[in-house]
């Protein structure tokens, strides 16, 4: 597993950061932080139905993303499921 974290906009043009977990090519799980609210998705559930699991889950890193630890992503995964 790989994790990467990139610049991302709400629906209504806010900024704010991507978050996913990579295995294979293929994003397993995202978290997309807004201000206070973290919009988390996975292929099965998500928190919010208009930020649903990405309908393109083939990930092709660019100079956009950040590689991050998974020890980073484990704890914001664990904050936006609490929330």
């Amino acid at each position: 597993m790989k994790y990467y974290k990139s610049y991302s906009e709400s629906h209504n043009g806010d900024e704010g950061i991507f978050f996913c977990e990579v295995e294979d090519g293929v994003i397993t799980r995202h978290i997309s932080v807004y201000g206070e609210i973290m919009y988390w998705a996975t292929p099965s559930d998500e928190f919010d139905e208009e930020y649903f699991f990405t309908d393109q889950p083939e990930f092709e890193m660019t100079e956009e993303e950040e590689e991050i630890s998974q020890e980073e992503f484990s704890l914001l995964w664990e904050k936006a499921v609490a929330q």
